[in-house]
This record gives structure tokens, C-alpha cells and sequence, in this order.
């Protein structure tokens, strides 16, 4: 055993570059996959450990405000474990020449049981005092003992900061129809419910409950409903459909399927990369096996020393994967814990995941290793000693200068593979096209919103749209409706936006899925499709709502497959008809210190460039998977290189000796190599779309639905990578036919 120990050695010793190919191939998928995944339980278990400990509510309800003491009957619900009822407004803060909004929110003296603020600097509020959620603070430079002044309903409070904290409701900041909201350009500040009480003059008044329980939360969501329905119902969820839990669900889900599905393909090239490479090992010491047979060593211990191959390709690119996986694994989590409202991150070693790894990186390389022992157990001593020739099952025919012919009959040698290569470079297209999809769709997404649907420059809250026009480089100026609107059916509420504009402009459109222009109906409103499927609501229904005018009955006149952030939409002038007023107008042009006269003032550019900062780590997160797929296609390319040109060392030596120049032989090399990067292209591309397909159906929700493209620049930038690629790994080859020994090669190949 020891003998054949030594030989593994100096056919690694022998072929390095090849094997340290295949390894890097398991390392890759390895690598990925432990990073991927253990990312993915690592935030999972951030967001689990934080909503233990500020115990995250199981349900929520909004309404129209309602006595406190009410809480008392919802109290007695059984299967209630604790309650808090809050008050909250909206406001803005004028900070660094810039305005920003912030939402008030309500808390009791003592830190509720529900919901609870995470304090990390500072202490608790009381009086004229608020918490500040951190990262909006560290973003705009708030300090503990500051005092900052906000602005609610035109008039200006003062208050002392007293500390900075989390919350689980604000992880990410959003809420129903504003989900593209910035940290730094929306704040919010934790207020003693005596002082919201003199905010919002509602004294002994509350607008929303939230609840953890014991029991089944939809049966107790709907007996608190039924408490505060006189009231009138604005919104009413369980915990998954709260709208920051939801949306980090969701995304929390999307990464998951690319934590499986990307290092999935990478493993699976490997296999193939291992039999590839022991396939030819094993035919190229047939003679060997013959005399290994002759010395007394048995068929399994022979069987056995091509499989030790496999398992050290196996565990060296598993432990380095290992290692590898859990370095990204801490540097993904930070990262995107780092863009959320998180006071900490959990990042640890998964045994789960470790286990998988390891047998995923030791067992993937074995399986080729089994398929190829079934061919050394079947080779008889006395076919060994004659050696095994494999003769191309197809030749081509056809008329075709040298060099061609040449090309694609190698390509036709050994025709698994060929296929195998293939396959391999398709895996890579599909890894670069899929990542660079997420980065069109962010691109595309800002397109839509700041390019199709928000036209406009600012949005000033007042409705004196006469006097914004009057300004001198105010260029158009409209009126609309900024609202809600709550639907409820069979148990089932769902709450969104309601916006009326008016007819003749062009600065706030509706626009769907397929990128076509839609005009809000003269009569009645037009809904998301997610919310008329979900409800069962048809076009042309008379549907009963809840909006804050009270309740009504609406006709919906078109359902729209809206992308990004779904709302209803109605004509202006359809909505003043139902008793709403103009409270927002938007301008095009104008001057923001100006405009600030009328009241609070929202600015397009702003919100632009803040969505796009919290967009750059999914950027770079995907730049790196782009990294990858070429590292993949290198690696799967330059390892059949290296076999192909092992195997034709005298057809190549041959060639030499005739007169054909490096560059000549070269150039048959190339004729190959792009062929199978055409083919790999060609079936990769499907794949990559399908890919985005299924990813498009993850990414969607009532509360935002992202709009998954591939931009033609992509298919360019993919092929081109590709391409890149395969011409690199050709190097190594071409070095090798600059080098070659022809005499040495000749007689070789001859004895």
C-alpha cells in the first residue's frame, strides 16, 4: 500500500495543475456554499435572537383613534400575553440644509413588554425627551443630550435626546406603500405617550395595538379587530405580514435559494471536472494497472488507489472550502447587517452546515471516483498489457481547411467530454448573467420609480397649488391625494396607498409589468393585481372600504400588475367626489428653501441617491458572484485543455515536425475552445433566463414586487466575460506546445 501511495503522489506531483483545478472547483462550491448558507443562518438567527429580546409583537391593528381603556377588553382575549397600545405622527427635521421625515411613536413610561426599544446609548425617556433609532442618529450625526427640533402639522417641537436604540418593528424601514425609504432620510423617535398626547391632541387616546400572544394569532387578530372596529379599521396583520418582517422574509428566502442553487452547480461541474480527469488517467496507465495486477495487488486494492485520488481532491478542497466559507460567512453578515436597524449580529459555526460540506466536498469528487473504478474493475490483465486505444465514435468528413478538421474531430474524441466542458461553461454563464440580473433589476427599479412613475422634482405637503405655481422657477405644479385605503374580505385585510392625480400631466404615473402606461380610471379606482388575487376582487366589483374618510363603497375599474410598490389609483377629481382633499404637491423645478415656506418639503433626488446607497451592498454582493462564474469557467476549461493536449501529444508533435508553427497549432486550440465556449453560451443563456424567472416569483409580495430584467448590456458583458475566460485558460496549452521536447514527445508516445 505503501508503493501505491508513492505513485498517488507523483501523479499529483505530475499533473499539479491539473488537480489543483479540479480542487479549485470543489473549493468554489464548497466555499460558496458555507459562506452562502452559513450567512443565511447567521441572519436568521440575528432577527430571531433580536425579536426575543425586544419581544416582537404576534399582530398589529391600526385604526382611527379609540379610548385607551380599551386595552382592558383586549387584555381579557384569552390566549393575549401582552399589549401595548401607542399613538403615532409624522413629522420632518431640517438637518445639514436638508429636510428629512420622521415618524413619532408613542411608548409607555416603563419599557412595554411588547415591541420593546433596544437601548444602546443613553437611558430611557421621560418628558420632553425621545429615543432615537441609532442608525438614523449615526447617520445624521444626533448625539445623546442633543436637542433637535421637529416639525408635526406646522408647528415645531423641541425635544432632548436622551438616547439611541433599535426596535423590532424598524429593522428595515418600511411600511404599507413606502418600502424604498432610506435610514438616513427617515428617522424615528421613541416619545412618552403623555407628551404624543399633546402632539396629536388625542388625549387618552390610542390609534394602534399590538399584541403578543399565546394561542393562534389569526383568531385573536380578529376578536382585537372586533373590539376596535366601531372605530373603524385601518389596518390589521399577523407577524408575517407586518411589513419590515415581511420584507426581510421574503429577501431572507431569495437568499436561501441562491445559498443551494449557486454552489449546487459548482459541485456538480467538479464531478464532472474528477471523472473527466480520472478517466484519463486511468486510460493513459492501463499499462500500469496490467502490471499492478502481475505484482499480486487485487482488483480492489487497485480500485481502491484511483478512488484515493478522488478523496484527496475531496478533502483538500473541502477543508480549505471550510475555511474559506466561514471568512465570507462573517464578512456577508456583517456586511448586511450593517445596512439594517440591528444592534448586533449572530456569527458562528453550523454544525449542519459543516457536516453538509463536508460530505458535499468529499462525496461529490467520490461519486466520479465510483463511476470511474467501475471501468478499472473491468479492465483484464491482458487487455491492460495491449493498452486501450479510443478511437473517435464520429469523424467528420466534410471538406474543411486543416486546422478546422483537426478541431472538431478532437472535440468529437471524446464526446462526454466535450459535453461535460460544455455543461461546465454553461454553469458558468448561467452564475455571471444571474448576478448581473440583480443588478439590472436594482438599475431597473430606480428607472422605474425616479424615470416613469415619479417624474416630479419635489413634493411639498400643502395643498395652495396656486401659490407654488406663482414661484418664478417652478415649471409645473399639481395637486393630488396621498392617502390609504384598507380592503377586507373573508377574514383577510390588506391596506395600501390610495393616490388620486389628476388628469393631463405627466409627472406622476401609473405604469405595470410590462413597462406599459396606464391613466387612472375617470370613475371608481384601479388596485394591484396582488391584492385583487389574494382577495378575490374582480374588475368592475363594488367593493366596500375603509379609508379616513370612513367607510365606502367603490367600483374597481382596473386591476394593474404593478411593479415596485403597489397602490391604488384614482382621478382627482374622482376622489374629491368622494369628500378627499389635495394634500401634497408636486413640482417640477422650483427651489427647496423656497418651497419649504409651504410646508414639508420631499426631495426626489434625495430619496434617489439614498435608495441607491442601500442598494450598493446587493451590488458588490453580486460583482462577486460574477467572480465566480469566471473562476468556474477557467478552471473547467483549462483542466480539458491540459487532458486534450496530454492525449495528442504526438498528434501535436506530430503537426510540429510537418512545420506547423506555435501559432499555427495555437490556432486549433482556439478553433476549440470557442467552440465549446458557443455551445456553453448557447445553453447557458436559457438556463441564466430561467434562473431569473424563478427568482422573479421569490421577490414578490402585496408590498413590493421587484422587477427582475436582464438589460441587453449583460448578454454582452457575459459573452465577453466568457470568452475572456476561455482565451486565458488557453495560455497554459499554448506555453505547453511552445515547450514541448518533439523528439522526446515522438518516442514516448511511440514505445
Amino acid at each position: 500500500m505503501r508503493t501505491l501511495l508513492l505513485k498517488v503522489l507523483r501523479d499529483f506531483k505530475a499533473r499539479k495543475w491539473q488537480f489543483l483545478a479540479v480542487t479549485f472547483l470543489v473549493f468554489l462550491g464548497i466555499s460558496l456554499f458555507g459562506g452562502l448558507y452559513s450567512s443565511y443562518l447567521n441572519i436568521e438567527a440575528t432577527y430571531r435572537k433580536f425579536y426575543n429580546q425586544t419581544n416582537f409583537e404576534d399582530l398589529g391593528v391600526e385604526f382611527n383613534p379609540a379610548p385607551m381603556s380599551l386595552l382592558n377588553r383586549v387584555k381579557e382575549i384569552p390566549g393575549v400575553k401582552a399589549v401595548v397600545g401607542r399613538l403615532t405622527a409624522y413629522g420632518t427635521m431640517d438637518l445639514e440644509g436638508r429636510t428629512v421625515n420622521v415618524k413619532l411613536v408613542s411608548i409607555p413610561e416603563k419599557n412595554s413588554e411588547v415591541d420593546s426599544v433596544y437601548i444602546v446609548d443613553g437611558l430611557y425617556p421621560k418628558g420632553n425627551e425621545v429615543l432615537v433609532l441609532k442608525k438614523f442618529a449615526d447617520l445624521n450625526g444626533i448625539c445623546v443630550g442633543q436637542v433637535i427640533h421637529v416639525r408635526v402639522n406646522g408647528k415645531v417641537y423641541s425635544f432632548r435626546v436622551s438616547g439611541t436604540s433599535y426596535n423590532p418593528e424598524y429593522v428595515l424601514i418600511a411600511e404599507r406603500g413606502n418600502v424604498l425609504t432610506s435610514p438616513k432620510d427617515f428617522g424615528v423617535l421613541f416619545v412618552p405617550y403623555r407628551k404624543m398626547e399633546e402632539i396629536t391632541g388625542l388625549k387618552g387616546k390610542i390609534t394602534e395595538v399590538h399584541v403578543t400572544v399565546w394561542g393562534n394569532p389569526k383568531e385573536i387578530l380578529n376578536r382585537v379587530e372586533a373590539i376596535f372596529k366601531p372605530y373603524g379599521i385601518r389596518d390589521g396583520y399577523e407577524r408575517k405580514d407586518q411589513p419590515s418582517y415581511k420584507l426581510l422574509r421574503m429577501d431572507l428566502q431569495g437568499f436561501r435559494e441562491i445559498a443551494l442553487m449557486f454552489p449546487s452547480m459548482l459541485l456538480f461541474i467538479a464531478a464532472l471536472a474528477v471523472y473527466v480527469l480520472l478517466s484519463r488517467i486511468v486510460m493513459e496507465q492501463t499499462g500500469i494497472i496490467a502490471v499492478l495486477r502481475a505484482l499480486g495487488y487485487s482488483k480492489r486494492s487497485v480500485v481502491l488507489h484511483y478512488m484515493a485520488y478522488a478523496v484527496i481532491v475531496g478533502v483538500l478542497g473541502t477543508v480549505f472550502g471550510v475555511f474559506t466559507g466561514y471568512w465570507i460567512s462573517s464578512w456577508m453578515t456583517s456586511s448586511y447587517v450593517d445596512v439594517l436597524n440591528l444592534p448586533y449580529h449572530v456569527s458562528k459555526i453550523y454544525r449542519e452546515v459543516l457536516l453538509a460540506s463536508t460530505l458535499a466536498g468529499i462525496l461529490t469528487p467520490l461519486a466520479a471516483g465510483v463511476s470511474t473504478a467501475k471501468r478499472i474493475a473491468e479492465i483484464e490483465p491482458a487487455v491492460a498489457m495491449k493498452g486501450i486505444r479510443v478511437e473517435a465514435p464520429i469523424r467528420l468528413k466534410l471538406n474543411l481547411p486543416l486546422p478546422v478538421k483537426l478541431a472538431v474531430n478532437n472535440l468529437l474524441r471524446n464526446p462526454k467530454r466535450t459535453a461535460y466542458t460544455v455543461i461546465g461553461v454553461g454553469m458558468g454563464v448561467v452564475l455571471i448573467l444571474t448576478s448581473l440580473s440583480f443588478v439590472d433589476s436594482v438599475n431597473e427599479m430606480m428607472h422605474i420609480q425616479f424615470d416613469k412613475i415619479q417624474r416630479f422634482d419635489y413634493e411639498v405637503a400643502c395643498s395652495n397649488v396656486a401659490k407654488i405655481r406663482a414661484l418664478k422657477d417652478v415649471r409645473e405644479a399639481y395637486p393630488v391625494v396621498e392617502t390609504w385605503i384598507t380592503f377586507s374580505r373573508n377574514g383577510v385585510t390588506k391596506t395600501t396607498n390610495l393616490i388620486g392625480i389628476p388628469p393631463g400631466q405627466d409627472l406622476y404615473n401609473v405604469y405595470d409589468l410590462n413597462g406599459k402606461r396606464h391613466f387612472p380610471p375617470p370613475e371608481g379606482i384601479a388596485i394591484p393585481k396582488k391584492i385583487a388575487d389574494e382577495l378575490g376582487i374582480a374588475e368592475g366589483e363594488v367593493v366596500h372600504v375603509i379609508t379616513e374618510k370612513g367607510e365606502m363603497d367603490v367600483r374597481v375599474s382596473e386591476i394593474i400588475p404593478q411593479p415596485l410598490v403597489p397602490s391604488c389609483y384614482a382621478d382627482l377629481k374622482e376622489l374629491e367626489r368622494l369628500g378627499f382633499e389635495p394634500n401634497w404637491v408636486i413640482v417640477k423645478g422650483g427651489n427647496e428653501n423656497e418651497l419649504k415656506r409651504f410646508g414639508d418639503v420631499v426631495s426626489l433626488d434625495r430619496m434617489r441617491r439614498a435608495v441607491e446607497e442601500m442598494m450598493s451592498m446587493m451590488k458588490d454582493f453580486f460583482v462577486f458572484s460574477v467572480a465566480f462564474g469566471s473562476s468556474l469557467a477557467f478552471a473547467e476549461v483549462f483542466n480539458t485543455t491540459t487532458v486534450n493536449l496530454l492525449e495528442r501529444r504526438r498528434e501535436i508533435a506530430t503537426l510540429r515536425m510537418l512545420g506547423y508553427t506555435v501559432g499555427e497549432v495555437a490556432r486549433i486550440l482556439l478553433i476549440e475552445t470557442l467552440a465549446i465556449g458557443v455551445m456553453g453560451i448557447g445553453i447557458g443563456i436559457p438556463l441564466g433566463i430561467l434562473t431569473v424567472e424563478v427568482f422573479k416569483m421569490t421577490y414578490k409580495s402585496e408590498l413590493f414586487n421587484m422587477p427582475f430584467v436582464i438589460y441587453p448590456t449583460s448578454y454582452v458583458i457575459t459573452v465577453l466575460t466568457i470568452t475572456s475566460v476561455l482565451l486565458v485558460s488557453l495560455l497554459p496549452g499554448i506555453r505547453y506546445v511552445a515547450k514541448m521536447d518533439i523528439e522526446r514527445v515522438t518516442r514516448e508516445v511511440t514505445e
